[in-house]
């Protein structure tokens, strides 16, 4: 690692220790360059806030390793070291996630996982007759969902905080590819599906028409 890249980790590292220990609005740039142990010219050389951060170390320690795997199809792997990611950073996860607003955390990392979405996706062709099914959707959808996942995960909602990246990992792939099956009310499966598989747009046109009736 060179030494720009060292500062940039040296930089992350100690905003990391202050979001675990402090409330984000009141970190400023000088407590995180006296953390860093630089100067607070320094850190403009580096980020222009500390929201810059926050992407940094989502692309630098989910996005750009876990891209690599997804660029050779490993997907399993990929979301197994992406989970793994995040337990090894589930404190800081847990106070970024208090992060909220314009710029919040939740929106950082969606960004980030979108982007990883349209890589999986960039092969498939989105060839349907509605112009809301597309590769971007789809990522946004997908994106949107696995930040929720997570952050259920963290704050122990459901199952309990203390279950391992590797459980949450499987159990995240079983709703992917397995979870709608589990529905026991399979009528609903079998009508949406029955809607899928004709022109969506006219079998939504029916909607209102049903509507009007039962009023």
């Amino acid at each position: 690692m060179d030494a720009k890249s060292l500062t940039y980790a040296l930089i992350a590292d100690a905003f990391k220790r202050l979001v675990e220990k402090k409330d984000f609005n009141k970190i400023t740039v000088k407590m995180i360059a006296a953390e860093s142990g630089i100067m607070r010219s320094t850190f403009y050389n580096y980020f222009q806030d500390k929201y810059e951060i926050l992407e940094w170390i989502v692309k630098s320690e989910i996005s750009d390793k876990v891209i690599i795997l997804i660029e050779k199809e490993m997907y399993v792997e990929a979301l197994s070291l992406m989970f793994s990611c995040v337990e090894d950073d589930k404190k800081f996860f847990k106070r970024a996630f208090a992060i909220t607003g314009q710029n919040g955390f939740e929106g950082i990392l969606a960004a980030a996982f979108k982007e990883l979405f349209l890589e999986v996706y960039k092969s498939v062709d989105f060839n349907y007759n509605n112009k809301v099914i597309t590769r971007d959707t789809i990522s946004q959808y997908q994106s949107i969902a696995l930040v929720t996942y997570i952050k259920m995960w963290i704050y122990g909602e459901c199952y309990g905080s203390d279950v391992g990246y590797s459980e949450v990992c499987e159990a995240y792939m079983f709703m992917l590819t397995q979870g709608s099956s589990m529905i026991s009310h399979s009528k609903l499966l079998e009508s949406l599906a029955e809607a899928v598989s004709k022109k969506l747009s006219s079998s939504f046109k029916k909607i209102p028409e049903i509507i009007v009736k039962k009023k």
